[in-house]
């Protein structure tokens, strides 16, 4: 469990992690924070693919070609990575938020 802190894969759990305050004032000031764009997707209103895809970093780059998947299928809770021992339901964990 000790991974989702020191290496988060999904792109919500990096944002949510940036948020947590740190007990180190300087180490506070200088981290990157993490701010999603957007609204949280509606409760009401179901739609194809990830209900995460329009506040994602990883999704928001990617060129339409790659999108694809995220709209059109939602992602299944899989292994976030080679060794790790937690899920992502996420079609990139890990990839690099740009």
């Amino acid at each position: 469990m000790a991974e989702v802190f020191e290496a988060p894969r999904h792109p919500y759990t990096r944002a949510l992690l940036s948020a947590v305050p740190l007990p180190d004032p300087v180490a506070e000031r200088t981290r990157r924070r993490i701010l999603l764009p957007g609204d949280p997707p509606s409760s009401t209103e179901r739609r194809p693919g990830c209900g995460f895809r329009t506040r994602c970093p990883v999704y928001a780059v990617l060129d339409p070609g790659r999108r694809a998947r995220c709209e059109r299928e939602e992602p299944a809770a899989a292994p976030a990575g080679p060794g790790t021992d937690h899920t992502a339901a996420c079609h990139r964990p890990g990839e690099a938020i740009t």
